[in-house]
């Protein structure tokens, strides 16, 4: 069999630019930096011939990817993530002295070749039972927990999934193609394998997938059957910002690239977890990206739990995984067998979509340390290099991943509401969450916040309600659930527990307000707010103070608990307007069980004239300007008012204001003058006088002014 080799990646070289002095700055080269050393990296690799990738130290903007074009003979620069770009050149021709020339530039971080890589499988005819491999990892028994999350999003970097596959319909999300920058791809048999393997749906017509309700992002790196390290950086970058939990790479090549190692690190730093084909060619050699830092490595076992005759080997290997004839999608609607480390590699992905979907706010080396207490040794107890911790058991691993959040049945399956019952239930969150309780009515919509924004912990919480809701009054007789949260990050968990509640308090009025004044000219209604412990029906009629009726309000309207108003526009039965006096509000209510309140009576106001005001002659009515004065003005009101004082000028304008809203009894007060304006200084010369504004607790008002006095120079 023909190695396949797959991916490389030079040492890129950062750029910080702002001038074109500044790209001719250079520095000394090491000497594993040799001329030699560079044609080494080419010599015999497989590569794109007429460009390279760079990483700069900052991001390039126009004018600066414009020189940097010029000083180094470029035809383009094409950004693939941040600080990384593709830069293409006229002809392979002296490759290595412009490899040299860009590291020599004290702004060039690294720079390496755009290695292709190739798809990590081996095609055969039918040979075992489909689908063997459920049974051998115990699948069936990890559905019984769950059949994944629809929150858990698995990026299949690959040959395009194929989204109208009858498995995959509906499942994708966010499809990229990376070697365009779009989201159009021709569907490929490889990626759609794959993607079926991971999570081909339960609907009755064909496979099944490992994580069959999980979301799938597919993102095609593959133009035939290679791709190179810029598409496959810019998937990862891609993936891990879309939100990606789990990455799987059925790809790969043994030549290290910075570019891919400094996004998978980019991935990991993002949460995302990434899994990794180990390669086919039964060699103890690296395969990149499995052999990447924190990268899952994934050989491949047979149906009898041997090592895959084609399967790569050694130290980089974590897990292993059925990956010989495996029956899966293939594109535009038909199945398929595949063998390859590419069909291992996401029976990893999908037994890790299943944790997340019980637990997702794992971590990846929680994850790490799951999948190590789960799976079957092969060869020795504890790490081999052919099946590296051993081979993957879904169900172990989903049941040894602790649950995110539990919540228990409620104490009782109903709470009666009479004042002294309440109702628990208890919950148990992750470590590391935030979790938050409430109570939700038979339409959804939250009632009763109990708790909000507390630590999970792994000890039984208690949640208990009495059936008061959030504001104030009791709930109605219907179906409630409490519904726990957990949160951490972008991930969140919820579990509900339900009850009904039977309400048999007995219905209460509350008079926010006893009096209320009220006026006509100032309001078209006047309101009396009230509180009720419960929806009731109400009723409201007004009469006038000898205790004739006058008119009904309302007749048996049903208010919701809570604060109400009822409102009256201080008309008669005959919609004409009531003379002004004292007048009284009946309340009486009645609830879904036939109990009635007791009446409230509220008394009403109407007041519909202005308060009276009166300002007396000042004397004197002379003074100096420039020196301050005495000026007192003397004034009478009729009724209790909250006034407003303040001085104009002759031309009407305000320059001081000597009271506000000041809260006065009815009787005689005066005012006074010092001659000075707002800002302390003296008033200039001229004619001035107050004027008086008088509120009344109906909001009736009246102005009135005093009689001039002057200042004279």
């Amino acid at each position: 069999m023909n190695k396949k080799k797959l991916l490389s990646c030079l040492v890129f070289t950062s750029l910080c630019f702002s001038s074109t002095h500044t790209f001719a700055a250079s520095k000394s080269i090491p000497s594993e930096r040799t001329a030699y050393a560079f044609q080494k990296m080419f010599q015999g690799k497989d590569y794109v011939n007429t460009e390279l990738i760079i990483k700069t130290s900052k991001q390039l903007y126009k004018k600066e990817k414009s020189d940097f074009k010029s000083l180094f003979n470029l035809i383009n620069i094409k950004p693939i993530g941040e600080n990384f770009y593709v830069v293409s050149f006229p002809s392979q021709k002296n490759i290595s002295k412009l490899v040299i020339k860009l590291y020599e530039n004290k702004l060039v971080e690294y720079v390496e070749p755009n290695y292709k890589i190739h798809k990590e499988y081996i095609p055969s005819e039918p040979l075992y039972k489909k689908q063997w491999f459920h049974s051998k990892i115990n699948t069936p028994l990890a559905w019984d927990t769950t059949k994944g999350a629809s929150d858990v999003v698995v990026a299949v970097i690959d040959g395009g999934v194929d989204g109208k596959h009858p498995e995959l319909k509906g499942k994708l999300y966010k499809p990229y193609d990376a070697v365009d920058g779009d989201s159009i791809y021709y569907p490929d048999d490889h990626g759609t394998h794959v993607g079926g393997i991971i999570g081909a749906s339960f609907n009755s017509v064909g496979v099944a997938g490992i994580a069959p309700n999980v979301k799938i992002m597919p993102i095609n790196v593959f133009y035939g059957a290679t791709t190179t390290a810029e598409e496959i950086s810019s998937a990862l970058f891609y993936a891990a910002d879309q939100g990606a939990d789990v990455i799987n790479m059925s790809l790969g090549s043994y030549y290290y690239s910075k570019v891919i190692d400094d996004a998978v690190a980019y991935a990991r730093s993002k949460g995302a977890i990434v899994v990794a084909a180990a390669g086919n060619d039964h060699v103890d050699e690296k395969t990149y990206p499995a052999a990447y830092n924190g990268v899952f490595g994934v050989s491949a076992t047979n149906n009898t739990d041997r090592a895959a005759y084609f399967s790569n080997y050694g130290s980089y290997v974590d897990y292993a995984a059925p990956g010989e004839d495996i029956y899966s999608t293939i594109a535009y609607g038909k199945y398929g067998y595949m063998s390859g480390t590419s069909m291992a590699s996401p029976v990893v992905t999908g037994t890790i979509a299943l944790m997340l979907s019980k637990n997702p706010f794992l971590t990846e080396t929680q994850v790490d340390t799951i999948l190590k207490k789960s799976t079957v040794d092969l060869y020795q107890v504890g790490r081999d290099n052919l099946s590296g911790f051993g081979r993957i058991d879904a169900s172990l691993a989903v049941k040894n991943t602790p649950t995110a959040l539990s919540i228990t049945t409620p104490s009782a399956k109903e709470l009666v509401i009479n004042g002294a019952n309440s109702i628990t239930a208890s919950y148990k969150a992750y470590i590391g969450t935030s979790v938050s309780v409430v109570v939700k009515d038979a339409k959804g919509k939250i009632v009763k916040t109990i708790n909000k924004n507390v630590k999970g912990t792994d000890k039984q919480v208690n949640i208990t309600w009495d059936g008061r809701i959030d504001n104030g009054s009791y709930a109605d007789s219907s179906s409630y659930k409490i519904i726990v949260t957990a949160v951490k990050g972008s991930a969140a968990r919820s579990k509900e527990t339900s009850f009904t509640v039977k309400n048999q308090l007995k219905p209460s009025i509350v008079l926010e307000k006893t009096t209320m004044y009220y006026s006509p000219k100032v309001l078209k209604t006047g309101v009396v707010p009230i509180k009720l412990n419960k929806t009731q029906l109400v009723t409201a009629k007004i009469f006038d103070a000898k205790g004739a009726h006058v008119k009904n309000i309302i007749s048996n309207k049903s208010l919701s608990g809570g604060s109400q108003t009822i409102g009256w526009s201080g008309n008669n039965s005959s919609r004409k307007q009531v003379p002004d006096g004292n007048y009284l509000m009946r309340i009486d209510s009645i609830d879904a069980n036939n109990q009635k309140a007791d009446r409230k009576t509220a008394t009403i106001i109407v007041d519909s004239k202005a308060p009276l005001l009166k300002s007396a002659a000042i004397s004197p009515s002379v003074y100096k300007a420039g020196k301050s004065i005495t000026a007192v003005s003397k004034f009478t009101t009729n009724e209790a008012s909250k006034v407003t004082i303040y001085v104009v000028y002759n031309n009407g304008q305000k320059i001081r204001t000597l009271a506000s809203k000041k809260s006065l009894k009815p009787g005689s007060h005066t005012q006074s003058w010092d001659g000075k304006t707002q800002s302390k200084s003296f008033a200039k010369a001229g004619k001035y006088r107050f004027v008086f504004e008088s509120t009344d607790v109906s909001g009736n008002k009246s102005i009135t002014q005093s009689s001039w006095i002057s200042l004279q120079k």
